[in-house]
């Protein structure tokens, strides 16, 4: 149940861009960093969650910048270079754009998860990070960040004004450079990585757009978006917290599952279903997996499994699984028991 996130090479060339400034070149951080050598030769090219950890963490050892995310963030206020930008700088206004970035930011990056909403009159922009070798890395954090607010700044050409920006690591020693960027309050240490500004602000229209342009890169990235989902991202991240979380004993509801994951119910819902299944159909696969497997030792009573499963009691654990089956849980048990003893 193990997921595969990726990141594209457009990505990876963004964080890279202008690296030339610090004296090395763009070949020479690929080379130190032991990956493949053309991995970026391509805008098509996907690189793993690892292969982008060695190059981003080699990029900062060879420049010495520690706080290199935030300024090749700073970067991308030069324009867009991808399909999910031209989507971007073709919307209406800027709730539309965070509408789309969200829909099709896997296109781009599939390590990370976006969400928006509004809590109080505020909008809350969050990311978080999934991929395992990313999750703890402080410059892609600050990349993805600040990128999203220089997307910000040059979509509206206005200096949004933050209310607070939160990091999920923790607070680096010297924070001039996030205040200095920001001019907001600044919080480590929180669920999230997130942009907080007042929803007011979501109504600002972007510079120039042009519907017809939309509709041509959004067919695209619809088309790409599709290719993508047969990775089935959001559902191996389900599988996985179901997995977790059963087994400790809990069962989650939706909800959650959807915080776990900085979703809203809705949009976990949404991506489900462009994934060709639900929050249900998951959690009874995962029940069944597990009842097999519990079902096979003999040293786990039909109750105990019962109750690790989370049903209210054992008649709805016998009707579910039967529903799975054909069989009853005692009888899956006893045919277990025999083709063991045969053996």
């Amino acid at each position: 149940m193990n997921s595969m996130t990726s990141i594209s090479a457009t990505k990876i060339s963004a964080f890279l861009n202008n690296i030339d400034t610090y004296g090395i070149s763009t070949d020479q951080v690929i080379s130190c960093a032991n990956v493949k050598p053309f991995v970026l030769s391509s805008p098509d090219n996907r690189l793993s969650g690892d292969e982008a950890q060695k190059i981003i963490e080699t990029a900062a050892r060879l420049t010495q910048d520690d706080d290199l995310g935030l300024h090749q963030g700073e970067h991308l206020s030069k324009g867009f270079s991808n399909i999910l930008g031209y989507i971007l700088m073709n919307c209406s206004t800027l709730e539309e754009c965070w509408t789309k970035y969200c829909k099709y930011e896997k296109i781009i990056d599939s390590t990370s998860i976006s969400n928006f909403h509004i809590i109080d009159k505020n909008a809350v922009f969050s990311n978080i990070t999934i991929d395992k070798s990313l999750k703890f890395n402080r410059h892609f954090s600050d990349f993805k960040v600040v990128g999203i607010l220089a997307y910000i700044r040059l979509l509206s050409n206005k200096n949004i004004q933050l209310h607070e920006v939160h990091f999920t690591y923790p607070k680096p020693q010297d924070t001039s450079e996030y205040e200095r960027i920001f001019q907001s309050k600044v919080y480590f240490h929180q669920s999230a990585n997130a942009l907080i500004f007042d929803s007011d602000l979501l109504n600002t229209s972007v510079i120039e757009p042009n519907r017809n342009l939309l509709l041509m890169f959004e067919n695209n990235a619809q088309e790409t978006l599709e290719t993508l989902n047969n990775n089935n991202i959001y559902t191996n991240k389900v599988n996985e917290i179901l997995l977790k979380e059963i087994q400790r004993g809990s069962c989650p509801s939706i909800e959650t599952v959807a915080q776990k994951l900085f979703l809203s119910v809705r949009n976990l819902q949404l991506y489900l279903h462009e994934e060709n299944t639900s929050y249900i159909k998951l959690l009874k696969k995962v029940r069944n997996e597990l009842a097999q497997k519990y079902l096979k030792d003999r040293n786990i009573s039909i109750d105990e499994i019962t109750y690790i499963l989370g049903f209210s009691e054992t008649s709805a654990f016998h009707r579910a699984f039967k529903s799975w089956t054909g069989l009853t849980p005692l009888q899956f048990k006893n045919g277990n028991l025999n083709i063991n003893k045969k053996i």
